[in-house]
Formats: C-alpha cells, structure tokens, sequence
C-alpha cells in the first residue's frame, strides 16, 4: 500500500469547529497486563478552564492497579491536561506519578506568548504549537485518518520537543463492555520507536464514526503487554 505523507500545519483545526468530544465525557477501561487483569483507566473531559487568558479544555487521564496487583506493584497515576479549545495545543500538564515506591510530580505550563515552557523551576525554549503525548487521544479524533497516511506532529513532555510520526495501518472490529465497533488502528512512532519513553510498540483503536472513540489502547512492553479496553462511556 502506498504510503501519504500528510503534513499537519499550525492549522489543521480551525476555530469553531465542532469537536466529537465534550465537557462531562468520561471513558472507563478494563486494563490488562498480560492476560491478567489489572486495574482500570479514565480518560475524562472535566471543565473548561482559562490559562494565561487563554481558554482551554481540562481533560485527566488517571490509571490505577486493583487491589489484587497493589500486591505487586501499585499504580496510582493522575496525568491532568489543559487543551487550548480551538487548536488543542497544550497549555498546562500536571503529571502525578505514583508507581511502586516511586514518586515524582511535574508541572509543565507553556507561553505561547513569549515562546516559554516552564517546567516546575526550570524554563526552555519552545518554537510554534505543541501536543503532549497525552492530548493526542483527543487531537486525533478531530482530524481525517485513512488508511495509508503517515501523519507528522510535534509533541512536548520533559523539556523536548519530539518530532513524531503516527501510521494509520488498518481496520479491525473490536468487541467490548460498551459495545462492538468498527475501528480504525493507529501507531505513534519516533525515530522509529514508541512515542512513550522506556516502552514498546503502541497501537490505538479509534472507533470508524462521528466520535472516534479511543476503543482500544495497547502498549507493547520489555515484559510484557498493556491493555485497555473500552468498559463504559458516560456523557452529561
């Protein structure tokens, strides 16, 4: 299959236009690692929100082990995200990680304004727009994918700006607690590698309609395999 290079510019969204998500959305999952069930996702859409006058959408993604796996290794893992409402830049991450015995909190907020990203005491450069790894579950369901594409995007996390490539590479029914849907499968990629840090091959399953649900999220790793399965949808 021939493969399009479609060039993402400053902007791909235009103002006003009609997002698939809304303010009240919440997305529950079963996760599992291995064949072993684990714990449980949200992906959630909480306010609207201002950060340095500029209006944005607060979504969380929280992931927590079961009591069963707190036994092993507990998770309690809070990643909140301030959107900008027309472009879905990033604005402001929090990160509160919880793993094991580790702990660590960071708190990103980028100015546009002045080109600045300020990361807890720290400060870098930034040059035009950017994404956290974390809004691409929702940037995604605002643009076209077809089969084929290789879309071309930056991404901010940790003081670096990552040029990252995503393959759309097919379709596949996906069967689940909320219901069956046709998806289409999507990889997020850099230099190569995964777009997350110290883990393998991902792949994301967007539901083929007006919503373009994340259905299915998989996160291939040294040890073994996460996933996360679509439980439950609630809307207000």
């Amino acid at each position: 299959m021939r493969i399009i290079f479609l060039f993402i510019s400053l902007l791909s969204i235009l103002p006003g236009q009609d997002f698939p998500f809304k303010v009240g959305e919440k997305l529950v999952y079963n996760v599992k690692f291995n064949i072993i069930p684990s714990g449980v996702a949200f992906l959630e859409v909480l306010a609207y929100d201002t950060i340095n006058g500029n209006r944005v959408y607060h979504a969380r993604f929280t992931a927590k082990t079961n009591s069963t796996f707190d036994l092993l290794f507990k998770i309690r893992d809070q990643i909140d995200i301030w959107m900008d409402e027309q472009s879905l830049y990033t604005h402001q991450l929090i990160k509160t990680i919880r793993e094991g015995k580790y702990r660590k909190k960071t708190i990103t907020t980028i100015n546009y304004k002045d080109s600045l990203a300020v990361i807890n005491s720290d400060s870098v450069k930034i040059y035009g727009g950017v994404r956290d790894p974390y809004s691409l579950f929702y940037y995604l369901r605002t643009i076209p994918l077809e089969i084929g594409q290789v879309l071309e995007f930056k991404s901010f996390e940790n003081k670096n700006t990552t040029p990252l490539k995503l393959a759309v590479t097919g379709t596949e029914n996906i069967s689940t607690e909320a219901g069956t849907f046709s998806c289409i499968i999507v990889r997020p990629y850099r230099k190569g590698k995964s777009l997350l840090k110290n883990e393998g091959d991902m792949q994301i399953w967007f539901s083929d309609d007006d919503k373009r649900l994340p259905v299915q999220i998989q996160i291939k790793m040294k040890f073994g395999s996460m996933l996360l399965k679509l439980r439950k949808i609630t809307e207000q």
